[in-house]
């Protein structure tokens, strides 16, 4: 007991020490000790975890253009394996839902390959960053942001909610088109694919973007449209997401082919559940946290190293198919690559009189890409309910770090809903210059659904 309350003090003292480092921080440091996106360019001390030396910023030989990518680093082995029965042996670079994943799938594992620091991005966002660490600032109680354009507005974060703001407004590219998979499969291993055409236009990360306030407070514009099941073929959504939540609400419309009208969306609950997903996923789990900020009491606690899984070209390459990706429990482990990378980790606790199913939230968030690539959710009871994994992949014909898919658990169940699959689509387009702004309103929205 004395020594692990001894770690703890050790821990504090080290991520106090650190904090107080980044509080003082000169934006100068982007791209000498930090990388241009405010990681730390050095390795680790063991040497599991390499300097950053640029990423991939351009495309590997043999990539076509409007094909799938080609994996840089398919030569790699997987140098060990991580399942319950060595998961104490590693506990230190587990999240709590991955122990609990362990606990509960004999079958669930991790395949963990040499770490690969391949996130890169273009200049405009390396210059972006620069802008963001001299001119951003919280607003309204941190829940907004003024002062930033582009990419993440806080590359030397002093605060838990900087950290998370650092993931909303990350960069993911301006314009998009893509088709894409998801499926809620029963414990058994069943389930029915859900297919969908997205188009999506981040207004934030227009290169032509003067400052965030010019965007009256709208970040994105997303359509979908899905095309299958036969049931759910042809309906679709428009939505526009907000900046600060607490200013507004995300906003958006429904088209349905059999009423064949576009109306506008209800408003729903941080924790109402998302249609199709089987209760799995709440509307604020959407890209693994997308909610408004004001709900939880946050806390920086530092930086870990932990295993996450990244450079994952082998889940969307095609090599393996939806009837082989989805297993009942977990996708299948031999699909996912695992990676040791340094993370920071945000934990909210809900505030005294809010309302949540979710009690705290822990966020861990990737130092290369600003993503939340892990999150433990915890419920009333104290113990995690649900976890969430991203899968991260750099676009390198960009370049830059995408959540090319993600996954939620569901620990009451034994069951998870997965979004945003690839391996049987086409390749997304991050160059889909066409897009225009009028295109994203309800009218041609139903201009676009209604042949």
């Amino acid at each position: 007991m004395k020594r692990n309350a001894a770690s703890r003090l050790v821990l504090t003292l080290t991520f106090s020490a650190m904090l107080a480092g980044a509080a003082t921080a000169d934006p100068a440091r982007l791209g000498a000790d930090l990388t241009p996106m405010g990681a730390e360019r050095a390795g680790n001390a063991a040497g599991t975890i390499p300097e950053w030396t640029g990423g991939i910023s351009t495309p590997p030989a043999g990539y076509v253009a409007g094909q799938k990518h080609v994996d840089p680093f398919a030569g790699d082995a997987a140098i060990y394996t991580v399942d319950a029965s060595n998961m104490d042996a590693h506990a230190a670079n587990l999240t709590e839902g991955q122990k609990a994943m362990m606990r509960t799938h004999a079958t669930y594992k991790l395949n963990v390959y040499p770490t690969r620091r391949s996130c890169a991005y273009p200049q405009t966002v390396y210059d972006a960053m620069k802008h963001n660490a001299a001119n951003a600032r919280p607003v309204d109680d941190g829940n907004g942001v003024e002062g930033a354009r582009v990419a993440s507005p806080f590359p030397v974060p002093t605060d838990a909610k900087q950290v998370i703001w650092n993931h909303i407004l990350g960069y993911r590219g301006y314009k998009s088109t893509m088709q894409v998979a998801a499926a809620t499969p029963t414990a058994g291993g069943s389930y029915t694919l859900v297919q969908s055409s997205d188009r999506r236009i981040n207004g934030y990360a227009d290169p032509a973007l003067g400052d965030i306030v010019d965007l009256n407070n709208v970040e994105s514009k997303w359509i979908r449209i899905n095309t299958a099941p036969a049931q759910q073929a042809g309906s679709a959504f428009l939505f526009h997401n907000t900046i600060n939540q607490k200013q507004q609400e995300r906003f958006g419309w429904l088209y349905s082919p059999q009423n064949r009208r576009v109306v506008a969306a209800s408003r729903s609950a941080c924790d109402s559940p998302i249609p199709g997903t089987d209760n799995l996923r709440f509307s604020d789990m959407q890209f693994m946290y997308n909610g408004a900020l004001d709900l939880y009491d946050w806390t920086l606690e530092g930086k870990r190293e932990i295993l996450t899984p990244y450079n994952t070209y082998k889940l969307s390459s095609g090599d393996f198919n939806y009837s082989e990706l989805l297993q009942g429990g977990h996708l299948n482990p031999e699909a996912v690559r695992y990676e040791l990378h340094r993370v920071w980790v945000v934990d909210g606790r809900l505030k005294a009189g809010a309302r949540h199913a979710f009690h705290r939230r822990t966020l861990y968030v990737d130092e290369d890409s600003w993503m939340i690539v892990q999150t433990d959710l915890y419920g009333a009871d104290g113990a995690v309910a649900r976890a969430q994994e991203a899968y991260v992949q750099n676009y390198y014909e960009v370049p830059f770090c995408a959540m090319d898919s993600e996954i939620a658990y569901d620990f009451a169940t034994g069951r998870y809903h997965v979004q945003q699959l690839k391996a049987q689509e086409p390749a997304p387009d991050y160059h889909a210059d066409a897009l225009k702004d009028d295109e994203f309103t309800p009218a041609a929205l139903r201009r676009l659904v209604v042949r």
